[in-house]
């Protein structure tokens, strides 16, 4: 409301003086409003996080387990258990808590300092410190620190696109008073906002509000709410873990009916019913997840992308949708000329043109222009930088005739006048130049009614494409002062917020991976328009969808088959971006929302994944999202898509591995049931299949590196389960080969006396080849195991043979021998058993292209 008080009046109303606060006043206010920061959600603390890790159904299953086999005395069993558990909560402790220590410590880069009044002196202080009623100095490059009346201000320009989404400069003026109290904040010409940036000029002010009640705090108090999206791992891994329970719920009611029919012994009916628990749960896969996804934010790491959630990177491979910002996102939020339209060519921003032009663009400017050893510096006025760097790229030895000339008027830019102007001695000759909206320097100009007509369907079409339009004319003028009229027109610098390097790319390589990308902007529908079309966006006027239209389609109930085929979103305000990302979700995709701005904060805590800038954005950006882009760049996004599905990729493969050596277990020991004979395997040597060999194994697939085509896939279906069609195919095949001969192995030796514990150990050694054979079937679902280049995971051939040796090597050791009912074998008991594992090769090859052959034929 402050907008539409005089100076005094805000002064009265919180009781200070220009003159500032005393010491003991401010800290009297601080302690009443305290610091003058973003309140933030409560830290996890490093407890808090450990035990977050236990947080998952799966981990609630082996919890069960362990449990039932303490309560029939089988320690060793539930020791493992409890051993993978503490594991995996370790490393995703680590992890977790590693991640928000970065996030941290990159926030902390941000601090912001200003120059305030206090006890009649000014000092600088950090942003934090300041509070109600400090008379605040600012000048260009200052970033505001809080909500402010200004109460002087001299030419004080200010970028607010952090707040509202438009990259043009904001012109303040301390004199002009509001009759609105609801007039929208970027119209607030005597108002300063918390995150906005001073561009040129002068200033100063006296804090109105601090914390969440300035406008960037109103705004962080719609993300009071817990996220309510969870990311597709989460989600595929609950309802995957969900199924395993109720398989083995199955499974145990089939083996009591077979125990009672049998008349097993309570404790027998028990030994087997964890036998098939152990069989059937995957118990390596927390640990292989966690670690799939750390080795994924590790290599992120390198690749400017910060991650705070290690299930956030899965889901950035998952997502459908890219809804992004444009403004410091797509673009550089940097106004830049693209153009210059004479009235008979189009030039480019780097072709040579009259020198005229170029001195025109020069000298009719207020940028500020400095030079060091290598390069230009500006500083001022988006448009007079972009104009000023646009004449010196081309010709940089025209800034001589700037430094060697004094103007001899100066008229500075107005918005009631809608133009500026100078007057220059140029080689003996007086020449004024003007500047500033097409239409006014037209009417200045000596046109006639055909030209001036031509001319305004030429500016009316580069208008249309988003290009904002600063036409120029020149006249030699012998009288004092500046010319009124008479002008040569000599065109207009075509201007645009660039694109950020490598972005264009970026959507491209998104689009190609069957990732639909939108734009959601505050910025105007021209504009956003001309940018989406130069990233292959959008088309067409009809995919585009600004405020007012959103208002009227949520007036409608926002019904969200009308923005299905929408791209680009302008003019869209906080709450409207959330809406859009909710219905887009509810279209059934998976986003993913990008920005840097308080505007882009409530999409970002709405979105399945949110992604925040880690230079130019603000604070409460950082912490609505999931991850951070550390080099702000919009392509960076694609390398987290590429790291999120290579680790998809690879928890599939640790899925697949030990599903089908689980399932293979549940065959072997099934079987055995249904023949009337001892147990295949007993619990603890299942779990030391599934904890120690398997285990040392999947961790080696989590770092598998990308298979070829990883970003031309199309997104898969996010409804998809993880167990689909192809993963149903292979464990059924693999685990079918390995479970029944596994079996005809351990009966056979049982046909012909071998002693139960002499069966079992040689049935055991095979289930570890098995295993060692069947990871390298894992490595790709549809590739043959012979295209795959070995070279690409030498670490996986490491732990095969690490967990062969250590299975053999156990073999021999007492301590071991006792506790696993092992005993050595002879080399052609070995090598027989390893001509049984090789031939699931062959099995697992076969499956592949019987397969690509059936969805070929589909």
């Amino acid at each position: 409301m402050f907008h539409t008080k005089t100076v005094e009046d805000t002064l009265s109303s919180l009781e200070c003086t220009i003159d500032g606060l005393n010491s003991k006043e401010a800290e009297k206010r601080l302690a009443h409003y305290g610091l003058n920061a973003i309140p933030e959600a409560k830290k996890s603390t490093l407890l808090d996080i450990f035990i977050a890790q236990f947080k998952s159904p799966i981990i609630y299953v082996l919890l069960i387990a362990a449990i039932v086999s303490l309560v029939i005395k089988e320690y060793t069993d539930a020791g493992f258990i409890f051993a993978v558990l503490l594991i995996n909560s370790f490393i995703g402790t680590y992890q977790e808590y590693s991640a928000n220590q970065r996030a941290d410590a990159l926030k902390k880069v941000f601090k912001t300092y200003v120059n305030v009044l206090r006890d009649g002196k000014k000092v600088e202080l950090l942003s934090e410190e300041i509070t109600v009623g400090d008379i605040v100095y600012f000048e260009s490059g200052i970033k505001v620190p809080a909500d402010v009346r200004l109460i002087e201000t001299s030419d004080l320009q200010v970028n607010e696109s952090l707040l509202t989404g438009e990259s043009i400069d904001v012109t303040k003026d301390s004199g002009y008073i509001s009759e609105d109290e609801d007039e929208p904040i970027g119209d607030r010409k005597n108002m300063l906002y918390a995150g906005s940036m001073v561009i040129k000029g002068r200033g100063i002010g006296i804090v109105t509000a601090v914390s969440e009640h300035s406008e960037i705090g109103k705004i962080a108090l719609l993300l009071s709410k817990s996220s309510i999206s969870k990311p597709p791992l989460v989600m595929r891994m609950e309802t995957f873990s969900l199924n395993i329970a109720k398989m083995i719920a199955l499974f145990v009611v089939f083996i009591i009916i077979i125990g009672i029919y049998q008349e097993f012994s309570l404790k027998e009916i028990f030994f087997f019913s964890v036998a098939i628990a152990v069989s059937t749960i995957p118990e390596g896969l927390p640990v292989a997840i966690t670690v799939a996804l750390s080795v994924a934010s590790s290599v992120m790491s390198k690749r400017n992308v910060i991650v705070r959630k290690l299930s956030a990177i899965e889901g950035l491979g998952s997502c459908t949708l890219v809804a992004s910002d444009k403004t410091g996102t797509m673009t550089q939020n940097k106004l830049s000329v693209e153009h210059f339209v004479t009235p008979k060519k189009v030039y480019s921003s780097k072709e040579k043109i009259d020198e005229n032009i170029l001195l025109a663009s020069l000298l009719c400017n207020e940028a500020t222009i400095n030079k060091d050893e290598n390069d230009f510096y500006y500083l001022g006025d988006q448009v007079d930088v972009a104009l000023a760097k646009y004449a010196l790229d081309i010709d940089s030895s025209i800034i001589n005739i700037k430094n060697n000339i004094t103007p001899l008027h100066m008229l500075a830019y107005e918005p009631q006048n809608g133009y500026s102007a100078a007057s220059y001695n140029i080689d003996g000759q007086k020449t004024d130049f003007i500047k500033g909206s097409p239409e006014l320097i037209m009417e200045k100009s000596d046109l006639n009614e055909e030209e001036f007509e031509t001319l305004s369907k030429q500016v009316d079409q580069w208008a249309a494409d988003g290009f904002r339009n600063i036409a120029f004319a020149y006249k030699f003028n012998d009288e004092s002062g500046i010319a009124k009229e008479g002008y040569k027109y000599i065109g207009f610098a075509a201007i645009i917020d660039p694109l950020r390097e490598g972005v264009k790319e970026a959507v491209t390589t998104a689009e190609q991976a069957g990732i639909e990308v939108v734009m959601v902007t505050g910025d105007h529908p021209n504009t956003a328009l001309f940018i989406s079309k130069e990233l292959g966006i959008a088309i067409s006027k009809e995919e585009v969808m600004d405020g007012v239209a959103v208002s009227h389609w949520q007036e409608r109930g926002a019904p969200k088959d009308e923005i299905a085929d929408k791209r680009v979103f302008a003019r869209v305000s906080p709450e409207q971006k959330q809406v859009i990302v909710q219905k887009f979700q509810d279209i059934g995709h998976f986003v993913a929302v990008t920005g840097d701005g308080v505007n882009d904060a409530p999409a970002l805590k709405r979105a399945n994944i949110g992604i925040s800038m880690g230079k130019s954005g603000t604070d409460v950006a950082r912490e609505s999202s999931d991850m951070i882009l550390t080099d702000d760049a919009f392509s960076s996004i694609v390398n987290g898509i590429e790291e999120g599905r290579i680790a998809y990729d690879n928890i599939r493969k640790v899925i697949h591995l030990l599903i089908s050596t689980g399932f293979a277990e549940m065959v072997l020991v099934m079987l055995s049931m249904l023949f009337f004979i001892p147990i295949p395997l007993l619990p603890v040597q299942l779990l030391w299949l599934n904890l120690v060999t398997n285990g040392i194994q999947h961790i080696a697939l989590g770092v598998e590196k990308a298979e070829p085509g990883v970003l031309q896939r199309k997104a898969r279906d996010p409804k998809e389960p993880i167990f689909n069609s192809i993963m149903i195919s292979r464990v059924i095949v693999g685990g079918l080969y390995m479970g029944i001969s596994a079996f005809a192995v351990f009966y056979t030796l049982l046909h012909f006396g071998y002693a139960e514990e002499s069966a079992r150990n040689i049935t055991l050694l095979l289930m570890v080849l098995f295993e060692n054979v069947h990871v390298f079937n894992s490595r790709s679902e549809n590739h043959s195991i012979f295209k795959i280049d070995y070279k690409k995971n030498i670490f996986l051939w490491v732990c095969v043979i690490f967990a062969q040796g250590i299975h053999i090597a156990s073999m021999y050791i007492p301590f071991m021998q006792k506790v696993l009912n092992i005993q050595p074998v002879d080399l052609n008991t070995w090598s027989v058993l390893l001509i049984i594992a090789l031939i699931l090769i062959v099995v697992m090859e076969i499956e592949k292209i019987i397969r690509k052959r059936v969805l070929k034929s589909n």
